[in-house]
This record gives C-alpha cells, structure tokens and sequence, in this order.
C-alpha cells in the first residue's frame, strides 16, 4: 500500500501546529512506520529543531520541497515514505487549498478557547468537501477539562476528534534538545500514541489493490 500524507493546517499562531507534526511523525518513525516531514512554514521551526536533533535520532527525514514542486512530486513521496506529515504557516491561500490534492487527512491542531476555535473557519472551508478534516486540542487542562470537551462537542460535527494534547512542559523543554515530548514523558508518550492511533483510523479507505 502507498504511503500517506497529512496536512497540519491552521490559521492561528501558537495552535500547537508544529509540535503536533514532529511529536506525531517521530512516535510514527519509533513504531516501524518510514515518516517524513516537510515544512512550509517560513519561520522554519520546525528545520530548526530537526537540526538540534541527535545524529542518531535523525528521524523522520526532513524533505525540502518548494510547495509548487508537492503536487509533481507525491507520489515518489507515497512510494518512499508511510508516513509523509506537511507543516503548513498559518493562512489560507490557494496554494495551501491545492495540496488537498495530494493529501489523505487534515489535520486541524488548535487550543480550546473562543479566540482559537473562532480562527478555525476557513480552515475548514478551504478543505470541506475535498479531504477529511480532522481536529486535535492542545495544551489543554486534562480529560476533566470543560473548554476542551466543550471544544470537542462544537467540532465533532466538523471532523474527527483524534485526541488532546495536554499543557505539558515536556513538549517544548525536549524541543530545545532537539527531541519531543513523546520521547522523554510517558505522559506525553501515551498522548501521542492515542492521537496517532486515531489518526490512522481516520483515514479514507483506499482499495486493497492500492
């Protein structure tokens, strides 16, 4: 079977975007799936990090494409990669719209408050209809948290909920030795885990041939 490719996509800053595409990446890398990542984003946060990264945890790969060469180049990408995860800056355009082309899931990263939910529209509207949309909530307050499982109740309609990040620090201290919090807390660990298990839940169906 072909690889997949997931889009992060968000309008607002400090959505937890790139976090959830290194965190979700490096747990895929750790569990035997061949992962990749691309960043788009031109404040490079996340290339950044992958070169603090230890040489002997230089995984996922970082593949540098143009976002005009993406569309020419996803199917080399599927063919090489299980898991290729695209690190989109905070906007909506028609270049980020056409990477719906080459892609299987959205993945729409966002914390649970009113400022951050009001952003997600056109998010959403950009890729509904085209591609599944899913959500993940970060830095929230726990499984008793109120804003997030009211988060949870507003979005659920929208897309799939694939799981919550909690406010953790482990998340941003391992950043800066160039690892990720799944890799250092346990906590952390069994965040991304269930959010990856439903991740791979979420995506369409594709015929066993493929």
């Amino acid at each position: 079977m072909s690889g997949r490719i997931v889009l992060i996509s968000k309008l607002k800053g400090g959505a937890g975007a790139t976090t959830a595409t290194r965190e979700i990446a490096t747990y895929a890398a750790s569990n035997k799936v061949r992962s990749a990542v691309i960043d788009l984003d031109g404040q490079g946060t996340l290339t950044r990090w992958w070169q603090r990264r230890p040489e002997e945890k230089k995984f996922p790969t970082l593949l540098q494409i143009d976002i005009a060469e993406l569309p020419a180049k996803a199917d080399a990408i599927r063919e090489k990669y299980g898991l290729t995860i695209i690190d989109t800056p905070p906007s909506t355009n028609d270049a980020i719209r056409s990477l719906a082309s080459i892609a299987d899931l959205v993945v729409i990263p966002t914390r649970a408050t009113p400022d951050d939910l009001d952003t997600i529209g056109p998010v959403i509207r950009q890729f509904q209809g085209i591609i599944p949309i899913s959500f993940v909530l970060t830095a929230t307050a726990g499984k008793r948290s109120v804003d997030a499982t009211q988060a949870e109740t507003l979005l659920k309609p929208l897309g799939a909920i694939l799981g919550r990040t909690t406010n953790r620090a482990a998340y941003y201290r391992a950043a800066a030795a160039g690892e990720t919090g799944n890799e250092t807390d346990d906590t952390a660990k069994a965040e991304i885990a269930a959010i990856f298990r439903s991740m791979m839940k979420a995506f369409p169906k594709k015929p066993d041939n493929v």
